[in-house]
């Protein structure tokens, strides 16, 4: 027998799991950049909120969020930092890595760094994955799907809505 599909979708819930705010402590995510030196966005000391967008390479549902960074972070108008996580070398390419932001201006100051201990952290299921995060909160955790999606979730937490 099967179920009626309004009472599957009553059981849904949203990526993440966790009802009301996020519980996750704010950290720094410590790793190394694509071409090997060690890295690390600072999240507890920074004077201002920090987008963390967790992608892949081999993402398929992330190519638009590597083709749009530099969008990402007009749109973010300032209000946050813009920083791309991936997972160590080892599960990911740092070739890969390095040719995805490649065109990304080094002047708007995306950092990129590949740690899976910020994908244990932040409990990060897999790409593509967005976190914002204060100095005192994570402010907000969800799917990233696309650009525009991405955007109006940061830009609301970062508004309080």
């Amino acid at each position: 027998m099967t179920e009626p599909p309004a009472e599957i979708l009553s059981r849904l819930r949203p990526i993440p799991t966790t009802a009301g705010p996020p519980t996750t402590p704010p950290q720094d995510v410590v790793g190394f950049s694509p071409d090997g030196a060690l890295c690390r966005i600072e999240v507890v000391e920074a004077a201002e909120p920090v987008l963390l967008l967790f992608l892949s390479a081999g993402c398929l549902g992330c190519r638009d969020l590597w083709e749009g960074l530099a969008d990402l972070h007009a749109g973010l108008d300032g209000a946050a930092r813009l920083a791309v996580v991936t997972r160590t070398h080892g599960r990911e390419d740092p070739a890969a890595i390095a040719a995805l932001t490649a065109g990304v201006p080094p002047a708007l100051g995306i950092s990129v760094v590949m740690s899976s201990p910020a994908y244990r952290h932040y409990r990060v299921g897999g790409p593509p994955f967005l976190v914002v995060a204060a100095a005192d909160a994570v402010l907000t955790e969800s799917v990233a799907w696309g650009l525009d999606q991405t955007l109006r979730i940061a830009l609301a937490a970062l508004r309080g809505a």
